[in-house]
């Protein structure tokens, strides 16, 4: 079976999706159950990038930044220890320089990068508190927030959650969900209530935290909000982390909102999100929306995902509701769902509508279904349909499925059937898809039969065949038959061909042509 650059020097303030990279790395540290303060792991490129353009934008001939320089080296070399001493050192030897406030913010950041989060958390806040006016202070807030969970200065986050920063406060909101998560969640049901002003972006990120930290404390707030949130991309991102829950006490809402939601990308959300668990109560809702549900779009990504199911269960459910549907449309989709299925039973169900009488369209969608089991049995069973059928369309679906099984016994049998079947249409379309295919021996078995062939139809379909190959057998059996077959008409065509090829044989030939 089977998706921020930050200047220093006077940059602007970053807007909120500028700093996506940075949320979602704490989002998945949050996901891992890591803390985005996490000691040991190496500055990453947004940082260093950040102190580099920091030092090209410095004056190369002042002694102090050497000191500075030295610092970044041990950064880039992962030498904590070395890297904060040398920036303690710059602010104790130069206290009056200009960017004693970077050297503070990178002392903080090697301190970070130790677990040493309190005596980091010092330097940001005599950074802040000396230096109100510094290009690092947002650097020096954000960082703060994200060590608080370590440092347990709940005070910190929720004096940032309560500022207009929007980008500070995504980010305390994450810290704040780590170091205490029935408080994130009480502020989370604050934000979403009806007629609140915060910024949609913060939100949408708010849902998505309680998502990712949920537990049977968030989930009954993730069912309010998808039961009764007016703004539907947040009711789906809900809806979605319900799924991700394993809280079964979601399910019949789940199963509710895909079957009465007038809004069908909610719906799906829903169906989608009771597809994502294992248990028998979640599998259960989906057979019942494949049966029952009022949209047939929804029915047709329940049976979808029935058949993305591994167990027997699965296919025999499938099965029943063949039997029972009258929708066409809605069979075919059954059908395609159990040649997703790669069990004997699915596939002796598929063989048995391929051969049966009935609807020639779901026949020959059964047909393509069994060969993508793409073993020796399936094969086999293509080719008793087609040694057994009359009708043209069954047969030519059968040689189109047998292209797609990669077999040897059904290479043999495109062959024989090219070489030598009574009906011409399946000639042709034997030929037509072996020059799809392109096989050396198929391409030598072709240029050997268009030397016996007396039907046109068929020649031309053999030259067609070598038009579409790029075997070097193919391109000199055109230029034989452009340049000595009897029929004037078999010559232009095949020319026509040689014009299309970019193979330098066939350039000089048609030039020489042209002399």
């Amino acid at each position: 079976m089977r998706y921020d650059i930050r200047n220093h020097h006077r940059r602007p303030r970053l807007l909120f999706w500028g700093s996506l990279t940075l949320l979602l790395t704490l989002a998945a540290g949050a996901l891992l159950g890591l803390s985005p303060g996490k000691a040991g792991a190496g500055a990453s490129a947004q940082e260093l990038g950040k102190l580099n353009r920091f030092l090209q934008n410095s004056n190369a001939k002042d002694e102090a930044m050497k000191i500075f320089r030295h610092g970044r080296d041990q950064i880039e070399d992962e030498n904590w220890n070395s890297a904060a001493a040398t920036f303690i050192s710059f602010v104790t030897g130069y206290p009056k320089h200009k960017d004693v406030d970077a050297a503070l913010y990178w002392t903080a950041f090697a301190l970070k990068k130790q677990g040493k989060y309190a005596e980091a958390d010092k330097q940001l806040e005599r950074l802040i508190r000396e230096h109100p006016r510094s290009n690092w202070l947002d650097d020096a807030r954000a960082m703060r927030v994200e060590i608080a969970g370590q440092t347990g200065d709940s005070q910190t986050v929720e004096r940032e959650l309560d500022k207009n920063d929007l980008e500070i406060k995504a980010i305390a909101l994450q810290s704040l969900f780590q170091s205490n998560p029935e408080r994130a969640a009480a502020f989370v049901a604050d934000l979403l209530k009806p007629g609140s002003t915060a910024d949609r972006r913060l939100k949408e990120n708010a849902v998505q935290l309680l998502g990712q930290h949920g537990g049977p404390k968030t989930t009954p707030l993730l069912l309010d909000l998808a039961r009764n949130q007016t703004d539907p991309k947040l009711r789906k991102t809900a809806i979605f982390w319900l799924g991700q829950s394993g809280d079964e006490s979601a399910f019949d809402l789940l199963k509710d909102i895909a079957k009465q939601s007038t809004d069908t990308e909610v719906a799906k959300a829903a169906l989608f999100a009771l597809s994502q668990h294992s248990s028998p109560r979640a599998y259960e809702l989906l057979v019942e929306l494949a049966r029952g549900a009022s949209s047939t779009q929804l029915r047709r990504e329940a049976i979808f995902w029935i058949g993305q199911r591994g167990n027997e269960s699965a296919a025999d459910d499938l099965m029943k509701i063949y039997e029972a549907e009258q929708n066409t449309e809605l069979k075919k989709h059954i059908l395609f769902s159990l040649s997703q299925h790669h069990s004997q039973r699915a596939r002796a169900k598929l063989g048995e509508i391929a051969r049966s009488g009935g609807d020639v369209e779901l026949r020959k969608q059964a047909i393509f279904g069994l060969s993508q089991n793409s073993d020796e049995a399936s094969v086999e069973e293509l080719i008793r349909i087609y040694d057994a059928d009359s009708n043209i369309e069954i047969r030519k679906q059968v040689l189109f499925a047998l292209t797609q099984t990669n077999s040897q016994r059904a290479r043999a049998k495109l062959l024989d059937v090219a070489r030598a079947d009574a009906d011409v249409e399946a000639r042709k379309q034997a030929i037509f898809w072996l020059g799809q295919q392109g096989g050396d021996q198929a391409i030598d078995t072709l240029a050997q039969l268009y030397g016996s062939e007396r039907d046109n139809s068929v020649k031309e379909q053999l030259i067609f065949a070598f038009g579409q190959s790029n075997k070097e057998a193919a391109l000199q059996k055109l230029m034989q038959i452009a340049k000595s077959d009897a029929s004037v008409e078999m010559r232009k065509k095949a020319i026509f061909w040689l014009g299309q090829s970019s193979n330098p044989k066939a350039v000089k030939f048609i030039e020489d042509i042209l002399k």
